[in-house]
């Protein structure tokens, strides 16, 4: 049977300049187990149409292949079902046009979203009848195939759909949720991702064209080596789709799939995209061990961010002989009451410097995310997080990103909001994905946080004087902002 997947145009504001590309991890290994059995069509909307850039209202743009074009492929490859992933909430919106695409070539053709925004809002997606039939919740491999099977080979009835675990549709004007879908344990049954399905050519010269920024600057593949999180920290939400237990592959098995990239695409450079690639250290000294032992002669770093507590100089040494060359870190606050008590990290901040020091002596370079405007956070809180930042770049860290809180769904932090009131005006699944302030409380405004965060990114030395300017577009408030940064520079000097 014919089944499409499909990575939906890619929406981002157009002051962050031109979007970069991402293969699409979620799809890539949906159709590496689907391809056992049925015949896979991914259409990769924004690698495929990189260079294709729409404005939008709001100041955004929308990159990727047009709808009719999407509705072109879609009509000659004849599919019975369309998956279409939803990796951010900001981005439903573009997914539904696509959705309302797949339906126009034929209305009896079945859609399903995967991600995590349908897995936190199912009921919401469901409301959008006659353009999506089926929701999955979790991790979508396995329910993926099994709704492809019994479309192929059963009736599509009730019955056989109620024997899906983890799917939401309708039945009767009613919204059907099957019992959950267990987590897999044994990752090392999937099959490596199908990036023989991507535009990885496509990819490849994008790359080298709008470079990820921050990144190392080779275009690179990307590589999940565990699933879940333990961790209960307020802001993220990958635990709705990968779950709380740390899963992991064997590190057998990642030196296996490093060995088949740099063999099939001539490349030597992996985004590790884990969560936190070092949880386990055993396992992470082997990965280490075997990279070395087999000269594959590979760099890579952790995009996604790495604890700060599962590091130290021995294992960052090992780390950059095996061809680490950037991490990320996540101290996310400079003061520490925020980071246990708001944010529930519960990580040493004096670890995290100790770390810095640590991966510069040996050669490794560093990043740090921090979050603003978080719940139960002050205005002087932030502006310590920033004099902390600038103590980082003393001791080694090059590159600072910082974030403004954002409640996505199925958070605590969005709960949180909720409960208080704490959400702006105008908040939506779009708004998610214009970048800009969702959260106001007593403590701070959406105008405070704007200054902060300008105030914030002058840590970055490739932040100028005139470039604060054209952001504020307001010569008061940067002033404001450069003579503080200059009273922080000077009170840690």
């Amino acid at each position: 049977m014919h089944v499409c997947l499909i990575n939906p145009p890619r929406i981002q504001p157009k002051a962050w300049g031109k979007p970069s590309v991402y293969q699409p991890m979620d799809i890539s290994y949906v159709a590496a187990v689907l391809e056992q059995k049925h015949e896979v069509l991914v259409i990769d909307v924004p690698n495929e149409g990189w260079e294709l850039l729409e404005e939008i209202d709001g100041g955004m743009y929308r990159q990727g292949l047009s709808n009719a074009e999407i509705g072109a492929r879609i009509e000659r490859f004849q599919p019975k079902i369309v998956v279409i992933s939803v990796p951010y909430s900001g981005w439903f919106s573009a997914a539904l046009a696509v959705a309302k695409t797949v339906k126009s070539v034929a209305s009896n053709l079945k859609v399903a979203l995967i991600g995590l925004h349908p897995s936190s809002r199912p009921n919401e997606c469901l409301t959008f009848r006659g353009i999506v039939d089926f929701v999955v919740i979790g991790e979508p491999e396995l329910t993926v195939c099994e709704l492809a099977d019994v479309t192929e080979h059963g009736t599509g009835g009730f019955e056989d759909l109620k024997s899906i675990n983890g799917l939401g549709f309708i039945e009767n004007d009613v919204v059907v949720f099957t019992q959950p879908r267990g987590f897999i344990e044994d990752l090392d049954s999937l099959p490596f991702p199908a990036r023989h399905l991507l535009p990885m050519k496509e990819f490849f010269e994008a790359a080298k064209k709008i470079p990820i920024s921050g990144n190392l600057k080779k275009p690179s593949i990307r590589m999940l080596t565990a699933r879940g999180c333990p961790y209960g920290c307020v802001f993220c939400s990958n635990h709705i789709t990968m779950g709380r237990k740390w899963r992991a592959r064997s590190a057998e098995n990642v030196v296996a799939e490093i060995e088949h990239i740099v063999r099939v695409y001539g490349k030597h450079q992996i985004d590790f995209l884990d969560d936190n690639i070092a949880f386990n250290r055993e396992r992470i000294v082997r990965i280490c061990n075997l990279l070395i032992e087999k000269r594959l002669n590979v760099e890579w770093c952790t995009p996604n961010g790495v604890r700060a507590d599962a590091l130290d100089a021995e294992l960052l040494s090992l780390m950059r002989k095996a061809g680490c060359k950037k991490i990320l870190i996540a101290p996310e606050s400079g003061v520490q009451r925020v980071v246990n008590e708001v944010l529930k990290k519960r990580q040493d901040l004096a670890r995290v410097a100790d770390v810095v020091c640590a991966a510069h002596k040996v050669g490794i370079k560093v990043g740090c995310f921090f979050i603003l405007g978080v719940i139960g956070e002050t205005k002087e809180d932030i502006r310590q997080t920033i004099a902390f930042a600038y103590k980082l770049r003393q001791l080694g860290a090059e590159y600072f990103y910082f974030s403004y809180a954002t409640p996505l769904y199925g958070t605590e932090l969005y709960r949180m909001a909720i409960e208080g009131n704490y959400l702006v005006s105008d908040f939506s699944d779009d708004a998610l994905s214009a970048v800009q302030p969702l959260i106001e409380t007593p403590e701070f405004t959406v105008d405070d946080l704007r200054c902060l965060a300008a105030e914030a990114n002058l840590v970055n030395p490739t932040v100028t004087h005139e470039r604060i300017l054209r952001a504020l577009r307001n010569p008061k408030k940067a002033l404001e902002i450069l003579l503080a940064r200059n009273k922080i520079k000077h009170k840690i000097s």
